[in-house]
Protein backbone atom coordinates (compact mmCIF):
# COMPACT_ATOMS: atom_id res chain seq x y z
CA UNK A 1 0.00 0.00 0.00
CA UNK A 2 1.34 3.81 1.07
CA UNK A 3 4.40 2.26 1.15
CA UNK A 4 3.72 -1.80 1.92
CA UNK A 5 6.44 -2.60 -0.49
CA UNK A 6 9.74 -1.76 0.62
CA UNK A 7 13.08 -1.90 -0.92
CA UNK A 8 15.48 -4.83 0.41
CA UNK A 9 18.75 -1.76 1.28
CA UNK A 10 16.40 0.70 3.11
CA UNK A 11 15.99 1.64 6.61
CA UNK A 12 14.04 -2.17 8.69
CA UNK A 13 11.24 0.40 8.34
CA UNK A 14 8.50 1.23 5.77
CA UNK A 15 4.82 3.15 5.97
CA UNK A 16 2.65 4.56 3.35
CA UNK A 17 1.59 8.29 3.67
CA UNK A 18 1.49 11.11 1.55
CA UNK A 19 3.50 12.57 -1.15
CA UNK A 20 4.76 16.09 -1.94
CA UNK A 21 6.94 16.06 -3.97
CA UNK A 22 10.33 16.25 -5.99
CA UNK A 23 12.36 19.28 -7.07
CA UNK A 24 16.40 20.22 -7.46
CA UNK A 25 18.35 23.77 -7.82
CA UNK A 26 18.11 25.27 -11.34
CA UNK A 27 20.06 28.01 -12.80
CA UNK A 28 18.33 30.85 -14.32
CA UNK A 29 18.72 30.83 -17.64
CA UNK A 30 16.53 31.90 -20.45
CA UNK A 31 13.54 29.15 -20.35
CA UNK A 32 13.18 27.07 -23.04
CA UNK A 33 9.54 25.36 -22.68
CA UNK A 34 7.01 25.80 -24.69
CA UNK A 35 4.90 27.04 -22.76
CA UNK A 36 4.54 30.67 -24.28
CA UNK A 37 4.12 28.96 -27.70
CA UNK A 38 0.72 29.13 -29.01
CA UNK A 39 -1.97 26.88 -26.91
CA UNK A 40 -2.54 23.60 -28.51
CA UNK A 41 -6.13 22.63 -27.54
CA UNK A 42 -7.12 19.74 -25.35
CA UNK A 43 -8.94 18.41 -28.32
CA UNK A 44 -6.03 18.00 -30.59
CA UNK A 45 -4.99 15.41 -28.73
CA UNK A 46 -7.87 13.14 -29.59
CA UNK A 47 -6.43 11.82 -32.87
CA UNK A 48 -4.53 8.05 -32.60
CA UNK A 49 -0.96 8.73 -33.35
CA UNK A 50 2.19 7.32 -32.44
CA UNK A 51 5.69 9.38 -31.15
CA UNK A 52 8.21 9.93 -34.00
CA UNK A 53 10.83 7.26 -34.21
CA UNK A 54 12.96 10.19 -33.25
CA UNK A 55 11.67 10.41 -29.94
CA UNK A 56 12.58 7.04 -29.09
CA UNK A 57 16.51 7.12 -29.97
CA UNK A 58 18.77 6.89 -26.92
CA UNK A 59 20.55 9.40 -28.17
CA UNK A 60 17.56 11.36 -28.07
CA UNK A 61 16.40 14.17 -30.08
CA UNK A 62 13.37 16.46 -29.85
CA UNK A 63 11.08 15.75 -32.81
CA UNK A 64 9.81 18.58 -34.51
CA UNK A 65 6.56 20.39 -34.67
CA UNK A 66 5.53 20.05 -37.83
CA UNK A 67 5.46 16.66 -40.29
CA UNK A 68 3.43 14.35 -38.06
CA UNK A 69 0.79 14.63 -40.16
CA UNK A 70 2.02 15.85 -43.24
CA UNK A 71 1.59 13.61 -45.78
CA UNK A 72 -1.98 13.64 -44.53
CA UNK A 73 -2.47 16.98 -44.68
CA UNK A 74 -1.16 17.04 -48.21
CA UNK A 75 -3.31 14.55 -48.91
CA UNK A 76 -6.34 16.14 -47.94
CA UNK A 77 -5.22 19.22 -49.44
CA UNK A 78 -5.08 18.08 -52.85
CA UNK A 79 -8.55 16.44 -53.43
CA UNK A 80 -10.33 18.90 -55.12
CA UNK A 81 -13.48 21.29 -54.28
CA UNK A 82 -15.33 19.23 -56.69
CA UNK A 83 -14.88 16.01 -55.46
CA UNK A 84 -16.50 17.29 -52.47
CA UNK A 85 -19.54 18.46 -54.14
CA UNK A 86 -20.58 15.72 -55.58
CA UNK A 87 -20.39 13.37 -52.62
CA UNK A 88 -23.44 14.86 -50.86
CA UNK A 89 -23.56 12.12 -48.30
CA UNK A 90 -20.21 12.85 -46.85
CA UNK A 91 -20.11 15.14 -43.98
CA UNK A 92 -18.49 18.05 -45.77
CA UNK A 93 -16.33 18.89 -42.01
CA UNK A 94 -14.44 16.08 -43.35
CA UNK A 95 -12.91 17.80 -45.97
CA UNK A 96 -11.41 20.62 -43.89
CA UNK A 97 -7.84 19.96 -43.10
CA UNK A 98 -7.10 20.12 -39.39
CA UNK A 99 -4.09 22.20 -38.41
CA UNK A 100 -0.90 20.37 -38.35
CA UNK A 101 0.29 19.35 -34.40
CA UNK A 102 2.60 17.52 -32.68
CA UNK A 103 1.39 14.87 -29.74
CA UNK A 104 5.09 14.98 -28.16
CA UNK A 105 4.84 19.54 -28.40
CA UNK A 106 1.58 18.66 -27.11
CA UNK A 107 2.20 16.51 -24.13
CA UNK A 108 5.41 19.23 -23.54
CA UNK A 109 3.16 22.23 -23.47
CA UNK A 110 0.00 20.39 -21.48
CA UNK A 111 3.00 19.99 -19.06
CA UNK A 112 4.45 23.47 -18.18
CA UNK A 113 0.71 25.10 -18.85
CA UNK A 114 -1.37 22.06 -16.57
CA UNK A 115 0.57 19.43 -14.98
CA UNK A 116 3.36 21.08 -13.00
CA UNK A 117 0.36 23.47 -11.55
CA UNK A 118 -1.38 20.52 -10.60
CA UNK A 119 1.96 18.78 -8.78
CA UNK A 120 3.41 21.90 -6.84
CA UNK A 121 1.70 23.22 -3.77
CA UNK A 122 2.86 26.77 -5.65
CA UNK A 123 3.74 27.36 -8.62
CA UNK A 124 5.28 31.12 -10.39
CA UNK A 125 8.70 31.68 -12.48
CA UNK A 126 10.55 31.01 -9.06
CA UNK A 127 9.48 27.25 -8.98
CA UNK A 128 12.86 25.77 -8.88
CA UNK A 129 11.23 22.71 -10.43
CA UNK A 130 9.76 24.55 -13.33
CA UNK A 131 13.35 26.31 -13.82
CA UNK A 132 15.13 23.22 -14.03
CA UNK A 133 12.87 21.17 -16.70
CA UNK A 134 12.80 24.51 -18.64
CA UNK A 135 16.25 24.19 -18.99
CA UNK A 136 17.22 20.43 -18.86
CA UNK A 137 14.33 18.75 -20.56
CA UNK A 138 15.86 19.18 -24.22
CA UNK A 139 19.34 17.90 -23.58
CA UNK A 140 18.25 15.03 -21.11
CA UNK A 141 16.26 12.25 -22.96
CA UNK A 142 15.20 10.79 -19.63
CA UNK A 143 13.73 13.93 -18.32
CA UNK A 144 12.06 14.50 -21.90
CA UNK A 145 10.32 11.43 -21.86
CA UNK A 146 9.28 11.90 -18.04
CA UNK A 147 7.42 14.68 -18.69
CA UNK A 148 5.90 13.66 -22.26
CA UNK A 149 4.78 10.54 -19.68
CA UNK A 150 3.32 12.49 -17.17
CA UNK A 151 0.73 14.71 -19.34
CA UNK A 152 -0.01 11.82 -21.36
CA UNK A 153 -1.18 10.08 -17.70
CA UNK A 154 -3.18 13.35 -16.91
CA UNK A 155 -4.94 13.16 -20.19
CA UNK A 156 -5.51 9.88 -20.63
CA UNK A 157 -9.11 9.96 -18.46
CA UNK A 158 -10.33 12.09 -21.60
CA UNK A 159 -8.58 10.68 -23.94
CA UNK A 160 -7.61 7.06 -23.53
CA UNK A 161 -5.44 5.97 -26.43
CA UNK A 162 -2.86 8.37 -24.60
CA UNK A 163 -2.32 5.48 -21.66
CA UNK A 164 -0.36 3.38 -23.76
CA UNK A 165 1.71 6.34 -25.22
CA UNK A 166 2.16 7.43 -21.10
CA UNK A 167 3.22 3.73 -20.21
CA UNK A 168 5.81 3.88 -23.21
CA UNK A 169 7.08 7.26 -22.26
CA UNK A 170 7.70 5.96 -18.65
CA UNK A 171 9.29 2.92 -19.57
CA UNK A 172 11.46 4.34 -22.23
CA UNK A 173 12.59 7.29 -19.58
CA UNK A 174 13.16 4.02 -17.10
CA UNK A 175 15.72 2.93 -19.50
CA UNK A 176 17.39 6.15 -20.39
CA UNK A 177 17.97 6.97 -16.90
CA UNK A 178 19.64 3.61 -16.41
CA UNK A 179 21.60 4.36 -19.11
CA UNK A 180 22.87 7.59 -19.13
CA UNK A 181 26.07 8.03 -16.19
CA UNK A 182 27.28 11.42 -17.61
CA UNK A 183 28.34 13.94 -14.83
CA UNK A 184 26.44 16.73 -16.37
CA UNK A 185 23.31 15.26 -16.50
CA UNK A 186 22.88 14.59 -12.67
CA UNK A 187 21.01 16.84 -12.12
CA UNK A 188 18.02 16.24 -14.63
CA UNK A 189 19.02 12.40 -13.52
CA UNK A 190 17.98 12.99 -10.00
CA UNK A 191 14.28 15.23 -10.95
CA UNK A 192 13.68 12.27 -13.67
CA UNK A 193 13.98 9.84 -11.11
CA UNK A 194 11.94 11.73 -8.53
CA UNK A 195 9.49 12.55 -10.85
CA UNK A 196 9.19 8.93 -11.71
CA UNK A 197 8.86 7.69 -8.89
CA UNK A 198 6.17 9.67 -7.64
CA UNK A 199 4.17 9.65 -10.67
CA UNK A 200 4.47 5.63 -11.04
CA UNK A 201 1.19 5.73 -9.56
CA UNK A 202 -0.83 7.41 -12.13
CA UNK A 203 -0.55 4.30 -14.20
CA UNK A 204 -0.83 2.01 -11.54
CA UNK A 205 -2.34 2.99 -8.16
CA UNK A 206 -0.65 0.93 -6.43
CA UNK A 207 2.70 1.16 -7.64
CA UNK A 208 5.20 2.78 -5.12
CA UNK A 209 8.30 2.84 -7.22
CA UNK A 210 10.43 2.08 -4.03
CA UNK A 211 13.20 1.05 -6.52
CA UNK A 212 13.21 4.98 -7.76
CA UNK A 213 12.95 5.96 -4.26
CA UNK A 214 16.45 4.11 -4.00
CA UNK A 215 17.71 5.45 -7.27
CA UNK A 216 16.97 9.07 -6.33
CA UNK A 217 18.50 8.61 -2.45
CA UNK A 218 21.82 6.92 -4.42
CA UNK A 219 22.03 10.19 -7.08
CA UNK A 220 21.48 12.05 -4.62
CA UNK A 221 24.34 11.04 -2.13
CA UNK A 222 26.79 11.81 -5.46
CA UNK A 223 25.75 15.35 -6.36
CA UNK A 224 24.28 16.09 -2.43
CA UNK A 225 21.80 18.72 -3.97
CA UNK A 226 20.48 21.04 -1.21
CA UNK A 227 16.78 21.29 -2.54
CA UNK A 228 17.22 17.38 -4.05
CA UNK A 229 17.60 16.34 -0.74
CA UNK A 230 14.23 18.18 0.77
CA UNK A 231 12.58 16.72 -2.58
CA UNK A 232 13.84 13.02 -1.03
CA UNK A 233 12.76 13.70 2.29
CA UNK A 234 9.25 14.68 0.51
CA UNK A 235 9.24 11.73 -0.68
CA UNK A 236 10.47 9.66 1.85
CA UNK A 237 6.80 10.86 3.05
CA UNK A 238 5.14 9.01 0.23
CA UNK A 239 6.89 5.53 1.20
CA UNK A 240 8.41 6.17 4.62
CA UNK A 241 11.92 5.73 4.69
CA UNK A 242 14.86 7.57 5.70
CA UNK A 243 16.65 10.15 3.71
CA UNK A 244 19.02 12.69 4.89
CA UNK A 245 18.17 15.80 6.75
CA UNK A 246 16.39 18.50 5.32
CA UNK A 247 18.29 22.08 4.60
CA UNK A 248 16.38 24.66 5.89
CA UNK A 249 15.51 27.77 3.53
CA UNK A 250 13.62 30.73 3.54
CA UNK A 251 12.33 30.15 0.07
CA UNK A 252 8.98 27.47 0.53
CA UNK A 253 9.84 24.31 -1.48
CA UNK A 254 7.76 23.82 -4.37
CA UNK A 255 6.08 20.29 -2.48
CA UNK A 256 7.04 20.54 1.14
CA UNK A 257 6.12 24.12 1.10
CA UNK A 258 7.29 25.86 4.57
CA UNK A 259 6.52 21.89 6.39
CA UNK A 260 10.33 20.48 5.90
CA UNK A 261 10.31 19.67 9.20
CA UNK A 262 6.94 18.75 9.78
CA UNK A 263 7.29 16.65 6.90
CA UNK A 264 9.93 14.42 8.46
CA UNK A 265 8.17 14.29 11.85
CA UNK A 266 5.62 12.65 9.50
CA UNK A 267 7.80 10.34 8.01
CA UNK A 268 9.39 9.11 10.98
CA UNK A 269 5.62 8.80 12.58
CA UNK A 270 4.68 6.61 9.21
CA UNK A 271 8.12 4.55 9.43
CA UNK A 272 7.04 3.57 13.45
CA UNK A 273 3.14 3.60 13.18
CA UNK A 274 3.28 0.79 10.34
CA UNK A 275 5.87 -1.15 11.66
CA UNK A 276 4.62 -1.73 14.48
CA UNK A 277 0.95 -2.33 13.65
CA UNK A 278 2.59 -4.81 11.10
CA UNK A 279 4.69 -6.61 14.01
CA UNK A 280 1.83 -6.28 16.49
CA UNK A 281 -0.97 -8.23 13.55
CA UNK A 282 0.99 -10.81 13.46
CA UNK A 283 1.12 -11.89 17.51
CA UNK A 284 -1.47 -14.38 18.69
CA UNK A 285 0.24 -15.23 22.10
CA UNK A 286 1.65 -12.95 23.49
CA UNK A 287 5.16 -12.95 24.68
CA UNK A 288 7.57 -10.86 26.24
CA UNK A 289 9.65 -10.06 23.08
CA UNK A 290 6.56 -8.39 21.98
CA UNK A 291 6.14 -6.60 24.98
CA UNK A 292 9.34 -5.43 24.47
CA UNK A 293 8.39 -3.88 20.82
CA UNK A 294 5.41 -2.36 22.39
CA UNK A 295 7.95 -0.89 25.10
CA UNK A 296 10.07 0.70 22.46
CA UNK A 297 7.71 1.63 19.70
CA UNK A 298 5.91 3.51 22.82
CA UNK A 299 8.74 4.89 23.67
CA UNK A 300 9.87 6.29 20.56
CA UNK A 301 5.98 7.66 19.92
CA UNK A 302 5.96 9.80 22.90
CA UNK A 303 8.98 11.38 21.45
CA UNK A 304 7.47 12.27 18.66
CA UNK A 305 4.85 13.68 20.32
CA UNK A 306 7.22 15.74 22.29
CA UNK A 307 8.65 17.44 19.13
CA UNK A 308 5.17 18.11 17.28
CA UNK A 309 4.15 19.69 20.46
CA UNK A 310 7.44 21.83 20.39
CA UNK A 311 7.11 22.94 16.83
CA UNK A 312 6.63 26.31 15.32
CA UNK A 313 5.57 27.31 11.93
CA UNK A 314 8.09 29.51 10.86
CA UNK A 315 7.85 32.95 10.67
CA UNK A 316 6.08 34.17 7.82
CA UNK A 317 7.48 37.47 7.52
CA UNK A 318 11.02 35.90 7.36
CA UNK A 319 9.96 33.57 4.25
CA UNK A 320 9.91 34.68 0.55
CA UNK A 321 6.76 34.77 -0.90
CA UNK A 322 7.10 32.98 -4.06
CA UNK A 323 4.48 34.94 -5.88
CA UNK A 324 1.63 32.46 -6.64
CA UNK A 325 -1.91 34.79 -6.41
CA UNK A 326 -3.65 30.99 -5.80
CA UNK A 327 -1.59 30.69 -2.97
CA UNK A 328 -0.52 32.84 -0.80
CA UNK A 329 1.97 31.92 2.42
CA UNK A 330 -0.92 31.60 4.52
CA UNK A 331 -2.21 28.51 2.85
CA UNK A 332 1.31 26.66 3.33
CA UNK A 333 1.36 27.64 6.95
CA UNK A 334 -2.63 26.20 7.40
CA UNK A 335 -1.37 22.98 5.37
CA UNK A 336 1.76 22.60 7.62
CA UNK A 337 -0.54 23.04 11.12
CA UNK A 338 -2.87 20.68 9.55
CA UNK A 339 0.15 18.19 8.92
CA UNK A 340 1.11 18.47 12.51
CA UNK A 341 -2.62 17.90 13.79
CA UNK A 342 -2.16 14.77 11.30
CA UNK A 343 0.77 13.50 13.15
CA UNK A 344 -0.78 13.92 16.58
CA UNK A 345 -4.19 12.61 15.67
CA UNK A 346 -2.00 9.47 14.16
CA UNK A 347 -0.09 9.05 17.59
CA UNK A 348 -3.09 9.11 19.33
CA UNK A 349 -5.24 6.88 17.80
CA UNK A 350 -2.24 3.92 17.57
CA UNK A 351 -0.82 4.38 20.95
CA UNK A 352 -3.68 5.25 22.96
CA UNK A 353 -1.51 5.49 26.31
CA UNK A 354 -0.08 9.03 24.89
CA UNK A 355 -3.53 10.21 25.20
CA UNK A 356 -4.48 8.82 28.28
CA UNK A 357 -1.19 10.77 29.61
CA UNK A 358 -2.92 14.31 28.60
CA UNK A 359 -6.69 13.52 28.33
CA UNK A 360 -9.11 16.13 29.18
CA UNK A 361 -12.49 16.99 27.40
CA UNK A 362 -11.57 18.87 24.01
CA UNK A 363 -10.79 22.20 24.25
CA UNK A 364 -8.55 22.94 20.87
CA UNK A 365 -6.81 25.95 23.01
CA UNK A 366 -5.20 23.43 24.89
CA UNK A 367 -4.11 20.62 22.21
CA UNK A 368 -0.70 21.99 21.99
CA UNK A 369 -0.37 22.91 25.15
CA UNK A 370 -1.91 19.79 27.16
CA UNK A 371 -2.14 19.63 30.93
CA UNK A 372 -1.35 16.49 32.92
CA UNK A 373 -4.41 13.90 32.91
CA UNK A 374 -6.20 13.49 36.29
CA UNK A 375 -8.32 11.11 35.05
CA UNK A 376 -8.27 8.08 32.74
CA UNK A 377 -11.10 8.26 29.81
CA UNK A 378 -12.88 5.20 28.80
CA UNK A 379 -13.09 3.92 25.19
CA UNK A 380 -15.68 6.73 24.03
CA UNK A 381 -14.35 9.72 25.51
CA UNK A 382 -10.89 9.03 23.94
CA UNK A 383 -12.88 7.97 20.79
CA UNK A 384 -15.26 11.49 21.37
CA UNK A 385 -11.79 13.44 21.74
CA UNK A 386 -9.94 12.05 18.13
CA UNK A 387 -13.26 12.76 16.94
CA UNK A 388 -13.17 16.29 17.63
CA UNK A 389 -9.67 16.94 16.62
CA UNK A 390 -10.04 14.77 13.16
CA UNK A 391 -12.98 17.72 12.53
CA UNK A 392 -10.55 20.48 13.96
CA UNK A 393 -8.18 18.94 11.20
CA UNK A 394 -10.74 19.39 8.44
CA UNK A 395 -11.87 22.67 9.71
CA UNK A 396 -8.10 24.60 9.03
CA UNK A 397 -8.31 22.54 5.43
CA UNK A 398 -11.88 24.29 5.13
CA UNK A 399 -9.98 27.75 5.57
CA UNK A 400 -7.73 26.82 2.51
CA UNK A 401 -9.67 28.12 -1.01
CA UNK A 402 -9.75 24.95 -3.05
CA UNK A 403 -8.39 27.39 -5.56
CA UNK A 404 -4.61 26.84 -3.31
CA UNK A 405 -2.46 24.72 -5.15
CA UNK A 406 -2.04 23.47 -1.87
CA UNK A 407 -5.08 21.00 -2.71
CA UNK A 408 -2.04 18.36 -3.95
CA UNK A 409 -1.39 17.80 -0.58
CA UNK A 410 -4.27 17.42 1.21
CA UNK A 411 -5.80 13.71 0.15
CA UNK A 412 -3.26 12.25 2.81
CA UNK A 413 -4.18 14.59 5.49
CA UNK A 414 -8.31 14.08 4.66
CA UNK A 415 -7.49 9.95 4.25
CA UNK A 416 -5.78 10.08 8.14
CA UNK A 417 -9.15 11.90 9.53
CA UNK A 418 -11.99 9.72 7.59
CA UNK A 419 -11.62 6.96 10.09
CA UNK A 420 -12.28 9.23 13.26
CA UNK A 421 -15.47 10.50 11.81
CA UNK A 422 -17.40 7.81 13.12
CA UNK A 423 -21.37 8.44 13.45
CA UNK A 424 -23.61 7.49 16.29
CA UNK A 425 -24.44 3.61 16.05
CA UNK A 426 -28.21 4.73 16.59
CA UNK A 427 -28.65 6.88 13.91
CA UNK A 428 -27.71 4.48 11.06
CA UNK A 429 -30.32 2.15 12.01
CA UNK A 430 -34.17 2.76 11.04
CA UNK A 431 -35.67 0.23 13.09
CA UNK A 432 -33.93 1.81 16.17
CA UNK A 433 -36.93 4.16 16.22
CA UNK A 434 -39.30 1.50 16.58
CA UNK A 435 -37.64 0.01 19.29
CA UNK A 436 -37.33 2.39 21.90
CA UNK A 437 -41.02 3.70 21.03
CA UNK A 438 -40.14 7.26 19.83
CA UNK A 439 -41.05 9.00 16.51
CA UNK A 440 -37.92 10.65 16.28
CA UNK A 441 -34.67 10.20 17.72
CA UNK A 442 -32.97 12.67 18.86
CA UNK A 443 -30.13 13.75 16.27
CA UNK A 444 -26.89 15.42 18.66
CA UNK A 445 -25.11 18.11 16.97
CA UNK A 446 -21.62 16.18 17.26
CA UNK A 447 -23.61 13.74 14.64
CA UNK A 448 -24.38 16.70 12.57
CA UNK A 449 -20.64 17.49 12.77
CA UNK A 450 -19.49 14.23 11.82
CA UNK A 451 -22.07 14.12 8.78
CA UNK A 452 -20.90 17.42 7.81
CA UNK A 453 -17.20 16.80 7.52
CA UNK A 454 -17.99 13.57 5.83
CA UNK A 455 -19.47 15.65 3.10
CA UNK A 456 -16.48 18.63 3.09
CA UNK A 457 -14.12 15.67 2.63
CA UNK A 458 -16.63 13.77 -0.46
CA UNK A 459 -16.60 17.24 -2.43
CA UNK A 460 -13.14 17.92 -1.91
CA UNK A 461 -12.01 14.54 -3.41
CA UNK A 462 -14.77 14.84 -6.13
CA UNK A 463 -13.64 18.44 -7.09
CA UNK A 464 -9.79 17.18 -7.53
CA UNK A 465 -10.34 14.08 -9.04
CA UNK A 466 -11.88 16.11 -11.67
CA UNK A 467 -9.16 18.82 -12.03
CA UNK A 468 -6.38 16.06 -11.46
CA UNK A 469 -8.27 13.24 -13.50
CA UNK A 470 -5.95 10.16 -12.63
CA UNK A 471 -7.23 6.41 -11.35
CA UNK A 472 -5.53 7.06 -8.07
CA UNK A 473 -7.52 9.72 -7.33
CA UNK A 474 -10.32 6.99 -7.47
CA UNK A 475 -8.70 4.70 -5.63
CA UNK A 476 -8.42 7.29 -2.89
CA UNK A 477 -12.12 7.92 -3.31
CA UNK A 478 -12.69 4.19 -2.50
CA UNK A 479 -10.29 4.44 0.21
CA UNK A 480 -12.62 6.42 2.33
CA UNK A 481 -15.88 4.72 0.87
CA UNK A 482 -14.53 1.59 2.62
CA UNK A 483 -13.13 3.71 5.96
CA UNK A 484 -17.14 4.46 6.41
CA UNK A 485 -18.45 1.56 5.47
CA UNK A 486 -16.82 0.01 8.32
CA UNK A 487 -17.20 2.69 10.61
CA UNK A 488 -21.41 2.38 10.17
CA UNK A 489 -21.46 -1.30 9.97
CA UNK A 490 -20.91 -0.77 13.89
CA UNK A 491 -16.52 -2.18 13.27
CA UNK A 492 -15.03 -0.52 16.72
CA UNK A 493 -11.39 -0.91 15.54
CA UNK A 494 -11.01 0.91 12.38
CA UNK A 495 -7.98 2.61 11.11
CA UNK A 496 -7.42 3.72 7.37
CA UNK A 497 -3.91 1.93 7.99
CA UNK A 498 -5.23 -1.34 8.06
CA UNK A 499 -8.48 -0.72 5.75
CA UNK A 500 -5.57 0.40 2.70
CA UNK A 501 -4.13 -2.80 3.42
CA UNK A 502 -6.77 -4.83 3.61
CA UNK A 503 -8.31 -3.61 0.70
CA UNK A 504 -5.02 -3.79 -1.61
CA UNK A 505 -6.19 0.48 -1.74
CA UNK A 506 -3.18 2.03 -1.14
CA UNK A 507 -1.94 4.68 -3.18
CA UNK A 508 0.43 7.64 -2.97
CA UNK A 509 -1.68 10.23 -2.11
CA UNK A 510 -1.19 13.80 -3.86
Amino acid sequence: MLGFQRPASALDLSIETTFLGSALDADNDHSSSPSNHQETPKENLLAEASFPSEARLSGFQIPQRHGLFEDRNREILSVPISAALIQPNRDLFTQIPKEPFNIPTSLSEYFFREVITLYCAWDSKSNVMRNIIETSWQSSGALYHTIQSMSAACLSEDFPHLLPIARREHAHALELLRQDSLPTHKQAMLLASQLLGHTSSWLTPQNLATDMFRTSCDTLQDIMLDTGRDATISYDRNSSFGPAESTKSDEPHPYSGISRDTVKILADIGVLVFQYRKRISKVKFLTESDIDVFRTALREARKLERVLLAHRSPDLSRVKDPGDPKTPLKHLQLIDEAYRCTGLLQLYRVFPDLLNERYAPWDKDYLLRPLPSDKTPSAQERQTWLTKLAMHILGILREIPFESRTRSAQSFIMVACSSELRRNPQHLQSEAVGAIGLDVLDIDPASIEVVRARKFVLSRLAAYTHILPLRKSRVISELIDQIWSALDSGNTDVYWLDVAHEKNLGTMMG
